[in-house]
């Protein structure tokens, strides 16, 4: 059985990834945006409760991501010891690591767009700012920390170490905070062709057509090309939920699709429509079945 200390070793490294890309990218970033927001006295009372309930939002995460740590890392070390063989720390092994890790967040992240159980339970947190800027960034689901390092589990099938399998998660992640970001309209166009920029982020923040649903890339947008969910940014996007929680509660944006989620079932007359409700896209109704199966 797998001790406390290494468990802490793996969540150490995993946080330095994290905070050395934030203290050099997203506070710069988000400082110059505070100075332009005065200078155009655009930071107004609304904007700054939305901001500081971003920060909130993500101090309630921690702990739950100290939790998820706890309960993975022996998971992730059972798996790796079930490995015949494990792959060397190499700038090759690392490059490939950081590579798999994009493309598992690629489809962690489209899934948790087509479940309604998941987007409810936490990555409708992450859209529910109708803002964006670097604040949003930290507006993450308590359950988020919980659950979604689950995905990265078949690194270690792969040979890669708990350690290396976290970390490069961790960089994904960190990578996408200063794309959080309108102070940027495009990069160079051999960027856009292949990163994930603020211009693509922004339109997967989009709360309309034709903005529902793309560009789930993490620090690449090369996976949407190839599996067909990109979209160029063209007007500037409308963001939020499509119906916007209206709040700046922190427990009010971890909790209200949830409770709504909640109710919904509870008027559902049968498991097999509370499942299909589950297993749905966001907003799917019983009523959507009966028109698809009539004649």
């Amino acid at each position: 059985m797998i001790g406390v200390t290494p468990i802490i070793g793996i969540m150490l490294e995993s946080l330095d990834t994290l905070t050395s890309l934030f203290d050099t990218i997203v506070v710069p970033v988000l400082l110059v945006e505070l100075v332009v927001l005065l200078r155009v006295r655009a930071l107004d009372w609304p904007r700054g409760k939305e901001m500081l309930a971003n920060g909130v939002t993500f101090l309630l995460l921690i702990p739950a991501a100290v939790v998820g740590a706890l309960v993975w890392v022996p998971i992730f070390d059972a798996v790796g010891a079930l490995v015949p063989g494990s792959l060397p720390v190499t700038w090759w092994s690392i490059a490939l690591a950081v590579l798999v890790a994009d493309l598992i967040y690629y489809w962690e992240h489209r899934i948790s767009h087509g479940r309604r159980l998941l987007w409810d339970l936490y990555h409708s947190v992450h859209h529910s700012s109708p803002r964006f800027d670097q604040t949003t960034s930290l507006r993450i689901g308590i359950f988020d920390g919980l659950l979604t390092i689950a995905f990265s589990l078949p690194m270690v099938a792969l040979g890669f170490s708990t350690e290396m399998a976290f970390a490069a998660t961790a960089l994904v992640i960190a990578y996408q905070g200063w794309i959080h970001t309108e102070l940027i309209d495009r990069m160079p166009r051999w960027f856009e062709a292949v990163f994930n920029t603020p211009s693509h982020h922004r339109a997967h923040h989009g709360n309309e057509h034709p903005y529902l649903d793309v560009n789930y890339g993490g620090i690449l947008i090369v996976w949407d090309r190839l599996f067909g969910t990109f979209q160029p940014e063209g007007e500037r996007p409308i963001y939020g939920l499509t119906e916007q929680i209206e709040s700046s509660n922190p427990l009010d944006i971890q909790f209200s699709q949830l409770r709504r989620l909640w109710a919904e079932l509870r008027t559902d007359r049968s498991w097999r429509t509370r499942w299909r409700r589950l297993w749905n896209r966001p907003g799917w109704q019983p009523t959507d079945a009966a028109v698809r199966s009539a004649p």
